[in-house]
């Protein structure tokens, strides 16, 4: 055996790791351990040996301890009934000096009595020692080594020896014995993590764990029996029966974690993550259900979350007993501060009434405010993002400083005052809002056992008392943290601290503290610690599927605010939607209900792929071309581009999609973009639409983006009230060439800053341009059949780089050149273009005929190969239009009659019959 370090496991070469030799006894090399590993100076190793023999043992010693301690709980009960008819016969028969002095009597009934008593004595005696046993882990003591055995005989006689089973509850006892009795039953040869986790399903706990995770239980018990039924069944005997190295390794990695987590004992939530691990094929099945490990990871913090939401609230019970329940410290040498009273609200005393929320996953950050203090900063301030838990990190200071156990020295026995700025200057002159906070802080001094918290730090910069030579609120209390007479925390948020706070006294006197959105992991956990209060008020179920996507959902689509608020108000209105839906119902909310509330608040097809809709993007080109004609390059680019955005088959720091698209003037690259809105967005108002030519100025950015005295942008304001759109860019190559470099960093990084500094999203946005650059040389090439691939090259090699940045040209996801109209396309479009027409005088009650010589007279008269379809839009709206719309003035129209275009395209009307 050679020398090992810390966690490694260590398995007896003789025995393999299973403690015996091949008659069952003790392997003489590791004398019956097996396997182990060292843990901070401590050798661990699994001692319980299990069989039925054994099991059953376990099983009847419970029986008779429940049978014992129910004797006991009757003879207590029959105690105090005895003393209760005892009093009532003496109290019958007037006998008072009896009942005084009850105790000095000989009655059959008082005896009784003391032998309840001594029985509920028994009970509280058993229910200690019951606590105790359970909290085995803690006489785990830690010792550093220098040197490790270096053989199986020195390891046995090394002293610092743990068995872990003595840390398993029997709970979680009883789940390795049905693990073993399930190998017996399969006539298994080794009781495997696949026998485990199977018996692990048993618990409720792992019961309600994957119902959280939205998991089928018989579905995932079905599975499991699958691969148990493929192990082999060799076993002859009992006495063959191993327990595997891999079981064993679980067990003490579930202890490793319990005792680095402080936990009592080892738990079923200690050995799932391992199990998980360990197994190959558990881990398949679960991958199959679509739950990974650190979704496992997260559902365990949820319920670690709520068992602490538990044991904070009995322990700050318990602790706040001897927090005093008035200004004083315990001391009783604290200094009255009615003006602070009156102003400011105590977060220590609210704290130790439970009403401040419990701080989860910003360990950290406490830590680092706790660091500054000690370096010797008097103010310590939070600077972040509104809705990233500023505030709330100060409550959880609020209450570590009412426990007292993981705060420095100096802040035990002290008072965390929030100071309500609104109320201090509310009524007030600027004079008297400077005396009283003078005031404030002299009473803080004198009581020596305050730290002050002001929220908003921003608040108090600005106002002073208007004399020449007058300080200002904030240099008052920056004058105060600069001698030392009070320590100070303090929140702004990111914009408000660049504005108001960096170059004041204040900011220049407080340690700065950055405070940056929670990861996903710690946003999920946080959010975990909110769900218990949204279930019980709307009568709902969370999954962790819901808590999840509300999580990556909000980050990926809402960008106005900031973990882990947004995701926090995405579960308030799905909780209330589901409520209102489901009233008298359990509903468990899912991934899909935080999708459809995502999608009310951006419009952004966020839930799952129906049916309907997979359907409709498979057949999105015949889709397209019902208001689009030809241009099919064009057409089935921009569907593989929106089938790959749909299906999150994309690089998501881009838009959706961005298209070049040119070609001479009326050949359909504007009717394109719009069919686009219509057919994928579903809506024609989700079109942003720049004429670039507006944008030819130097300075016409300011009008794109806004400025920073409070001007909006014009596409970033619609971008931002409507991310999920298209963004048509009309004679893109007229634009000024700080506009193309505008577009550069959109196409590249998916977001544009505007005017006042805010970042807006564009990846879900669909950025189209169109250009007419190269129109003549196209239609020439066209008219020579020169291949479409051709025509591309050339003019992005000697048209558009005249124009463009190369490396503008190159972000674009596709560069699509239209061809002219033929004179058969000109027929398909009138036909489009007379559905429409069609549609209006439908509305009316009306009806549309025209023959087909009647559209080809139409389709020859607009068709103009230099203008494209554009005359052929004028030709029908002067020849059409406006002769119906005489006609409708004239009374020459009425509901039901049927407008008629004939051959010679002129409208002819065809009356109804009247009823």
């Amino acid at each position: 055996m050679k020398q090992n370090s810390e966690q490694s496991f260590i398995t007896c070469p003789t025995c393999s790791g299973s403690g015996a030799n091949d008659k069952n006894f003790s392997c003489a090399e590791c004398g019956g351990i097996g396997e182990g590993l060292f843990y901070r100076g401590n050798f661990l190793y699994w001692g319980l040996r299990i069989s039925r023999g054994n099991i059953f043992l376990r099983q009847v010693k419970h029986f008779l301890d429940l049978l014992i301690d129910l004797i006991a709980f009757l003879i207590f009960i029959g105690g105090l009934g005895s003393l209760v008819f005892w009093l009532w016969q003496n109290l019958s028969a007037g006998i008072l000096n009896k009942i005084l002095f009850f105790w000095q009597e000989k009655s059959i009934f008082i005896l009784f009595f003391w032998l309840g008593l001594a029985a509920l004595m028994f009970l509280i005696y058993r229910a200690d020692k019951m606590r105790d046993d359970e909290a085995r882990i803690k006489e785990f003591k830690l010792i550093e080594l220098k040197t490790y055995p270096d053989n199986w005989e020195q390891l046995r006689r090394y002293k610092k020896r743990l068995d872990i089973s003595l840390t398993f509850r029997d709970k979680t006892l009883s789940i390795i014995e049905d693990a073993y009795s399930l190998a017996l039953k399969l006539k298994n040869p080794e009781v495997t993590s696949l026998h485990l986790f199977s018996a692990m399903l048993k618990s409720v706990k792992i019961s309600v764990l994957f119902a959280r995770l939205n998991v089928s239980g018989r579905d995932l018990v079905d599975r499991l029996n699958s691969q148990l039924s493929a192990l082999p069944a060799t076993l002859k005997k009992e006495a063959d029966l191993k327990i595997a190295n891999e079981v064993k390794e679980i067990l003490m990695q579930g202890f490793v974690e319990a005792y680095e987590l402080k936990e009592d004992n080892t738990t079923v939530l200690n050995l799932l993550l391992p199990c998980v691990v360990s197994n190959r094929i558990v881990a398949e099945i679960l991958l199959d259900l679509k739950i990974d490990e650190n979704k496992i990871k997260n559902t365990i913090a949820w319920f670690r979350i709520n068992e602490q939401q538990v044991a904070n609230y009995r322990l700050y019970r318990k602790l706040a007993i001897f927090k005093p329940k008035t200004i004083m410290d315990r001391a009783y040498t604290a200094v009255a501060t009615p003006l602070l009273n009156n102003f400011g609200y105590d977060l220590t005393l609210a704290a130790k009434w439970g009403r401040l929320q419990l701080c989860v996953a910003r360990a950290k950050e406490i830590t680092a405010v706790f660091d500054a203090l000690k370096s010797g900063a008097n103010g310590v301030l939070l600077t972040g993002q509104d809705g990233v838990g500023k505030k709330t990190i100060i409550e959880g200071i609020a209450r570590e400083m009412v426990t007292e156990e993981n705060v420095p020295d100096f802040m035990r026995d002290k008072r965390l005052i929030e100071l309500d700025v609104a109320r201090l200057v509310s009524g007030a002159t600027a004079a008297d809002a400077e005396a009283r906070l003078l005031t404030i802080i002299d009473e803080i001094n004198r009581a020596g056992n305050i730290i002050l918290f002001i929220d908003n730090l921003e608040n108090i910069i600005g106002i002073t008392a208007g004399a020449e030579g007058s300080l200002e609120l904030s240099e008052v209390l920056a004058t105060q943290l600069e001698k030392g007479l009070l320590r100070c925390l303090a929140t702004a948020s990111d914009q408000n601290y660049s504005q108001h706070v960096e170059k004041s006294a204040i900011g220049r006197t407080m340690t700065r503290l950055k405070i940056a959105e929670p990861d996903k992991d710690q946003a999920i956990q946080i959010l975990e610690s909110k769900i218990g209060y949204l279930e019980a008020r709307n009568n709902i179920f969370f999954s962790y599927n819901a808590i999840e996507a509300a999580v990556e959902l909000s980050a990926k689509f809402i960008h106005e605010k900031s973990l882990p608020e947004k995701a926090i108000e995405i579960l308030e209105k799905t909780a209330v939607k589901a409520a209102g839906e489901h009233k008298g119902e359990r509903h468990i909310c899912d991934k899909n209900d935080i999708a459809l509330i995502i999608n009310q608040l951006t419009e952004i097809p966020v839930q799952d792929l129906g049916e309907q809709e997979g359907e409709k993007l498979l057949n999105l080109e015949e889709e397209i071309h019902k208001y689009m004609v030809d241009q099919e390059e064009a057409v089935d680019m921009v569907a593989n581009s929106l089938r790959r955005a749909r299906t999150e088959m994309r690089e998501g720091k881009r838009p959706i999609a961005s298209f070049l698209f040119l070609g001479p003037t009326g050949v359909g690259k504007t009717e394109l973009a719009k069919t686009i809105s219509r057919v994928y967005f579903n809506k024609k108002d989700l079109l942003v639409r720049l004429d670039m030519s507006e944008y030819q100025e130097e300075d016409s950015i300011k009008k794109m983006i806004g400025d920073s005295d409070g001007t909006k942008g014009y596409l970033t304001e619609a971008v931002r009230q409507k991310p999920f759109s298209l963004i048509l860019l009309d004679e893109f190559e007229k634009a000024n060439p700080k506009i193309f470099n505008l577009f550069l960093q959109v196409m590249d990084d998916g977001r544009l800053t505007d005017g006042q500094g805010q970042t807006i999203d564009f990846t879900n946005s669909i950025v189209i341009a169109t250009s007419n650059a190269g129109s003549n040389y196209i239609e020439d090439e066209i008219i020579k059949n020169t291949p479409i691939e051709q025509i591309k090259n050339s003019l992005i090699n000697e048209q558009l780089s005249r124009i463009m940045r190369p490396e503008l040209i190159n972000r674009f996801d596709g560069i699509i050149v239209f061809k002219p109209l033929s004179e058969k396309d000109t027929v398909a479009i009138a036909r489009l273009m007379l559905a429409d027409v069609a549609g209006m005088l439908k509305a009316k009650g009306m009806e549309l005929e025209i023959s087909d010589a009647g559209l080809a007279e139409i389709a020859r008269l607009g068709y103009d190969p230099k203008f494209g379809a554009r005359p052929l839009r004028r030709l029908i709206q002067d020849k059409i239009e406006d002769e119906i719309a005489k006609k409708i003035l004239g009374n020459e129209l009425a509901r039901r009659d049927t407008v008629v275009i004939n051959d010679s395209a002129e409208i002819e009307v065809k009356k109804a019959r009247e009823l």
